[in-house]
């Protein structure tokens, strides 16, 4: 029998020091690894240890992987001589980090508890590493489920890198201030929400394998005394500090929080003698372990702190820690004297044996839960990782004050973005997305106030972020010197203060100059984003504070500011929608650039209002030399009937200027007469009935032998010849006179369904005679600017370079050159580029933001551009079933079968195509917002391979199937 127990001892042995290896009779090439039950696995690790070795699991010593072979050496020789149970690692990076955890571990006879201080992931130790968001960060977002997930995601980074125990999370309550220890660490002052994210962050943690340790019991929020200095003193009564601070305690506790810090700190609510509560066999057997019930291992604070290793000696302070309750003595500074100590005291009977090995056991039990035998982990991608974080710098993001700033309505306006302190790059980009700002960005106070001068007082609205180096208190908690100057500097503006940092150094700041206050917490990258998001009004506020400021600014302090409705950039996990799936996009955009369908294109997408996906694909031309960028603008053809013409009707019927339910003759009188033209109803034109023919090529008329007759046409503009048509040709201005007769003169046919590009000559003449001004100025001064839209313009050569256009058609017919810079359409071309029916070219982000204007019922950025009933009117079907046309906007066949859309878009949606290989198409059903742009008609508009392809439709496709997936 004797003989027998040793065999099974030496397969259990092979267990441990063969990687887990299975014991079944599993014959199969690459059999599962099976762990030992955790009672046969802690009683074999028992069952071989002396006394000093089992004493040695309590330890756990400081290492630092970007140490020299010394300090390694030294740490080698703790774990083969004091055979101690853990490393707690502090500075490094992953990469030494890793390779020092391998070596340690093969280096220890039974595995190292491995932990680290990661409250806000290993980026608190570790060089070169991301951090997740601070806890009083997500004390303002308040949204448990995001904490449980970023708790998740930092167990997760612990986890990879071989971390089993994260010291996490801080439980304490920030009740005061001028705390100089905890402040941002802390979830917050209210102790029930506090206790909410302590569990939330326990349960994610935990989750992972990884285990946690609630901190510092039995509570610091309350001390002006940093413990690594000296000894705090915690004067609140028992009944405050159980009410209080006991409060988070309880809460992770309950959510199954593997250990339990005790911090140095002296209550004598607790323990009247002084103790320390991390020396204090009251503050842990009696209050942690019995009234609170906790079962699992009690961690000391570090014990080279001065707040207890100036007091006892550095053996001493091991041993008091461990008969107080310790089980870990974390950070101790003389391992081997203590390991003395605490056996001498084993061994006269002071400590039991007993005691010892049950002790042992717990530790040995918390090895096996996160080494031995961890729980299948979820695994997340970078970009749900990312979505976590932004969406928690999100919600946090709280505004304190908002005298009618917030959201920025229109863009019309002057705007100022000056930017002061540390690095603001992801803020400007972030908000460059949205709209044009003027940005300024200064390093110092002082820089500002020397450069701007009197720039300022042009601008009818100033937005100051003010960027900090540290959300600790120290000098002003890293704000640039002096930055209060700056308010002085602004004051009689409407301005606003964006503060990116520890919203206590508002503390003591007069803000009546400030129509605005937003605190952001932190100047990380992810954050600056989120913030230059919220301002453009791309999604509303809704975090409050987690501490007190001051008196006008209290805890749970904030003011909702709605979404403007304007289009946020987000990305498809937001929506629960497939990566995944999304990549078919990818797939099909690059096949119509490998069949020549197209030389490249953009594709915008947008569920919600939330951006998921905004990519550019392939190059201007086949020759490959110019990439598409998301700023690059496109001739998107006979869109510009919905996102110009059509919107500019719009916008006059709103403001009861115009009525589809009237004739022609109504508007343009001198223009129809009496004459069958003059009788046409609006409502017929723009959805194709009105008999008019669909096109008629008037360039073919201004040639003589092929060449534009020289009576039209000159190489340079002068006083009668103002249109023109591309750089070195201009036409007569009062030649679109004739295109106007040469159409009424051209007999209608009968009123049915036929398209045409005809009826918008007549539109361009309606908006100018309605607005007194010209279309493309209408646009701009009534929808354009006011939205922000940079990039939508006629004749873009007046706002942006060459390069920032990808060329059209090699025009052999008319202009004997490839179009490139000036419309491709020829009737449009021959009345200067802005044709109701063609003329205006727009990058995919632009139009996507008119297509949600639509989307939000004639809404966008708090505006109401256009009656929810105007929209609502022009965007449904006139005359289904016979005709499926909009006002102005194509719909979807009735059957779903052809058409410009897949059959998966509702009935309900509305777009249009263009000539060039665009569309642009919303459905209010499903809110999906889909913009396809390229020039398909590079070199030669006889390429109809996008059409035989189906490359847009197929493309819609994905996007529907992706959405209805996710539901």
């Amino acid at each position: 029998m004797k003989h027998f127990l040793s065999l099974r001892n030496v397969f259990v042995g092979l267990l441990i020091l063969g990687g887990l290896i299975s014991l079944s009779l599993d014959f199969s090439p690459n059999p599962t690894p099976v762990p030992p039950a955790k009672t046969e696995w802690v009683n074999a690790q028992l069952s071989g240890m002396t006394l000093e070795e089992k004493i040695g699991q309590f330890f756990m010593v400081a290492a630092y992987s970007n140490r020299d072979e010394r300090h390694f050496k030294a740490i080698d020789s703790l774990i083969s001589n004091q055979k101690i149970g853990g490393l707690i690692f502090f500075q490094g990076e992953r990469s030494n980090l890793t390779t020092a955890i391998r070596r340690f571990q093969k280096t220890s006879k039974i595995p190292l508890l491995i932990g680290m201080d990661a409250e806000w992931g290993t980026q608190m130790r570790l060089f070169g590493e991301d951090r997740f968001p601070y806890n009083y960060t997500i004390g303002a977002a308040n949204d448990t489920k995001l904490t449980e997930e970023i708790a998740r995601m930092i167990g997760e980074e612990c986890r990879e890198m071989g971390i089993h125990i994260n010291f996490a999370p801080v439980a304490d309550v920030n009740s005061n201030p001028d705390n100089p220890v905890i402040g941002f660490r802390s979830f917050g002052e209210n102790p029930v929400k506090v206790g909410a994210h302590v569990a939330a962050t326990v349960k994610g943690m935990e989750s992972q394998g990884v285990l946690t340790s609630i901190k510092h019991f039995p509570g610091h929020g309350d001390t002006d005394t940093d413990s690594h200095l000296e000894l705090p003193t915690v004067t609140n009564s028992l009944a405050h500090i159980d009410a209080i601070d006991f409060s988070p305690f309880r809460a992770g506790i309950n959510a199954g929080a593997s250990s339990v810090m005790i911090g140095h700190l002296n209550v004598p609510a607790i323990d009247s003698t002084g103790t320390p509560s991390s020396l204090s066999a009251v503050t842990i057997q009696e209050y942690l372990q019995k009234d609170m019930g906790f079962k699992g291992l009690v961690i000391s604070d570090a014990l080279n702190m001065k707040a207890v290793a100036d007091r006892y000696g550095k053996a001493e302070v091991s041993v008091k820690a461990f008969q107080a309750g310790c089980d870990i003595l974390l950070f101790p500074e003389n391992v081997k004297d203590a390991i003395t100590a605490i056996a001498k005291k084993v061994k006269s009977g002071e400590i039991s044996e007993l005691e010892i090995n049950n002790r042992c056991r717990k530790v040995l039990n918390a090895k096996y839960a996160a080494i031995i035998a961890p729980p299948a982990v979820k695994v997340s991608s970078p970009e749900q990782r990312e979505l976590a974080r932004k969406l928690l710098y999100e919600k946090a993001i709280t505004v304190l004050k908002n005298n009618d700033f917030f959201p920025i309505k229109r863009f019309d306006e002057r705007i100022a973005h000056v930017s002061i302190g540390a690095s603001a790059y992801p803020m400007r980009k972030s908000m460059d997305l949205v709209a044009p700002v003027d940005q300024y960005y200064f390093y110092t106070v002082e820089e500002a106030l020397e450069r701007l001068g009197d720039s300022l007082k042009n601008y009818d609205r100033i937005v100051t972020s003010i960027h900090s180096t540290t959300v600790r208190a120290r000098n002003d908690y890293g704000f640039p010197k002096d930055w209060q100057r700056w308010l002085k500097k602004v004051a009689g503006k409407k301005n606003a203060l964006i503060v990116l940092g520890n919203p206590l150094a508002l503390q003591h700041v007069d803000l009546t100059s400030v129509q605005a206050v937003v605190i952001g917490y932190e100047n990380h990258p992810m954050m600056l984003d989120r913030m230059g998001q919220f301002i453009m009004g791309t999604f509303n506020s809704s975090g409050t504070l987690s501490s007190k400021v001051n008196n006008e600014f209290t805890r749970e302090f904030g003011i909702e500011v709605p979404w403007s409705g304007r289009l946020k950039e987000s990305q498809p996990e937001e929506l629960g929608i497939s990566r995944e799936k999304l990549k078919e996009i990818d797939r099909i955009a690059q096949s119509g650039i490998d069949a020549q369908a197209y030389p490249g294109c953009q594709i915008v997408v947008a569920v919600e209002g939330k951006v998921i996906w905004r990519k550019s694909y392939g190059y201007h031309t086949y020759d490959r030399q110019q990439v598409v960028k998301n700023e690059d603008v496109y001739d998107i053809a006979s869109i510009t009937k919905i996102a110009a013409s059509t919107s500019a009707l719009m916008r006059l019927e709103t403001q009861d200027k115009f009525t589809l339910d009237a004739q022609l003759k109504t508007y343009l009188p001198e223009l129809t007469g009496n004459n069958e033209y003059g009788a046409i109803k609006l409502r017929d034109m723009l959805t194709h009935q009105s008999g008019l023919v669909s096109w008629i090529p008037f360039y073919k008329s201004t040639l003589e032998n092929n060449q534009p007759t020289p009576r039209l046409y000159v190489s340079e503009m002068q006083a009668d010849f103002k249109n023109q048509v591309t750089g070195n040709l201009w036409m007569r201005t009062d030649y679109q006179d004739t295109i106007l007769r040469r159409i009424m003169e051209t007999p209608l046919k009968s009123r049915s369904y036929k398209y045409s590009d005809l009826g918008y000559y007549f539109v361009r003449e309606i908006v100018k005679g309605k607005s007194g001004k010209p279309l493309d100025q209408f646009a701009m001064d009534e929808l354009y600017k006011p939205m922000g839209l940079r990039y939508m313009r006629y004749r873009p050569l007046d706002y942006f370079p060459l390069s920032q256009i990808p060329p059209t058609e090699m025009d052999n017919s008319f202009r004997k050159q490839l179009v490139h810079g000036y419309v491709h359409d020829p009737g449009a071309a021959m009345v200067g580029g802005v044709g109701g029916h063609a003329g205006l070219f727009s990058n995919a982000g632009d139009l996507a933001s008119l297509m949600q204007l639509f989307l939000n019922k004639g809404n966008y950025g708090g505006e109401q551009f256009f009656k929810s009933s105007v929209v609502e009117q022009y965007t449904a079907c006139q005359y289904c079933p016979s005709n499926r046309r909009g006002a102005g906007f194509d719909k979807p066949t009735t059957n779903r079968k052809g058409g410009p859309t897949c059959g998966l878009a509702s009935l309900a949606s509305f777009g249009h195509t263009g000539f060039t290989g665009t569309m642009a198409w919303a459905d209010p059903e499903n809110q999906i917002n889909y913009v396809f742009l390229s020039n398909r008609v590079y070199p030669d508009a006889e390429n109809w391979k996008i059409v035989s392809m189906n490359i847009r439709t197929d493309i819609q496709q994905v996007i529907y199937e992706a959405v209805r997936s996710a539901k």
